[in-house]
């Protein structure tokens, strides 16, 4: 497989990955997560929801959960007339 590098734009779970040495097929069989599931969050199509399956991604990277949670994107605010 190839390695990522760090970039940026990345998710707190990829860079986790890398620094665990490990691929997201990998992080999909320790913490039984589906691949595509990881896939989708890395590529920002959904976002983790499910506390507990966070726990388990979690457990599977050696971190906390809040290790791995994003920040919400900042809405554009317009101004109230």
């Amino acid at each position: 497989m190839r390695k990522m590098a760090i970039t940026e734009n990345m998710t707190k779970i990829d860079r986790k990955c890398i620094e665990a040495g490990i691929t997201r097929a990998e992080l999909s069989r320790r913490s039984g997560v589906p691949i595509r599931t990881l896939e989708a969050w890395g590529k920002r199509l959904r976002v983790p929801r499910d506390v507990y399956v966070l726990q388990k991604v979690a457990q599977a990277l050696d971190c906390q959960i809040e290790d791995l949670i994003e920040p919400e994107p900042e809405e554009s605010k317009s101004p109230e007339a």
